[in-house]
């Protein structure tokens, strides 16, 4: 392992049948570990807090209400972009995103790292192995590809891919032009990263254990519409105030002892993301309220 952490970021809705066996998995590869649960109505959160005990490197976040991926997403990366600020990680830590329902199999975390790193990279986005997909899921996947390798102006494979390795700095700093609507957060990072010139590969081949969507036809649409929008931001340079700008998600924190005790955090001489091994919950107030009123197919958040 190189001298640069790994922190695994896994958002979770309502995958109580494979948390566990994911976490369990992944949590020894790592450094550290964030997994949000975003709302889940089933037992995915309690499953998660039975575990918390045997990995004091796993730290769960929660989002009271259903905010969707993206919201996930940009809360746990707005932490650790924090977090680099504040002096605590390092611009050339590695973030990896993993999904909660087994569908990317940790054991091809090893290799991944060892490509970003001989390769240099920024980021490295894992191409899928669809051949167990049906055949219009790869149709879709195809063409949504296609179209945001053009607006990126690199080869982008499968630009939905959501195993993947971020250089923190690369990361942090895409998130200024990144405002996501439900699962739009992977198009738009991968077109982000590379409008900005970062180094980005998504050649690499892994394989899918197992199939799962729960995209709809209305998710394909607003990725489609999310990805040029996210290219002419970077080409004007005008970041948008981050969706759950980032100041306001760690406001909106409530940090608990291992006891259950809450306590409130301010940033007034505070930690703003909480001892590893506890919980941080995020009141169901924080929104993804800055969305441009014409984005296509708006509906309630989903996975």
């Amino acid at each position: 392992m190189s001298s640069h952490r790994r922190i695994a970021v896994v958002p979770a809705y309502n995958e109580e049948s494979t948390v566990r066996d994911v976490l369990d998995r992944l949590a020894p590869m790592v450094d550290q570990l964030l997994v949000v649960d975003d709302g889940s109505t089933d037992r995915t959160r309690a499953v998660i807090e039975e575990l918390l005990p045997g990995h004091p490197n796993v730290r769960l976040l929660v989002i009271e209400r259903n905010q969707g991926m993206s919201a996930a997403y940009h809360l746990a990366f707005s932490d650790l972009r924090h977090r680099l600020l504040d002096g605590e990680l390092d611009a050339d830590d590695w973030i990896l995103t993993v999904d909660a329902d087994g569908q990317h199999d940790p054991a091809a975390v090893d290799g991944l790292v060892l490509e970003a790193e001989q390769g240099r990279l920024d980021a490295l986005l894992a191409r899928r192995d669809l051949s167990g997909y049906p055949w219009i899921k790869r149709a879709g996947n195809r063409i949504l590809s296609t179209w945001a390798g053009w607006w990126a102006g690199a080869p982008l494979l499968d630009v939905e891919s959501g195993l993947r390795i971020f250089r923190l700095a690369a990361l942090a700093d895409a998130l200024r032009f990144y405002r996501g609507y439900r699962y739009s957060e992977t198009v738009e990072v991968a077109v982000v990263l590379c409008r900005l010139g970062y180094r980005v590969r998504n050649d690499i081949l892994v394989p899918v254990p197992l199939y799962r969507s729960r995209t709809r036809l209305r998710d394909a649409a607003i990725d489609l519409a999310a990805i040029p929008l996210a290219a002419r931001r970077v080409g004007r340079r005008r970041a948008p105030r981050p969706a759950g700008d980032a100041e306001e998600l760690v406001q909106a924190h409530r940090f608990e002892t291992p006891g259950g005790q809450a306590v409130e955090d301010d940033r007034q001489g505070g930690d703003d993301h909480g001892p590893v091994g506890d919980q941080v919950a995020v009141e169901p107030v924080v929104e993804i309220d800055d969305r441009p009123a014409a984005g296509p197919g708006q509906d309630p958040a989903g996975h």
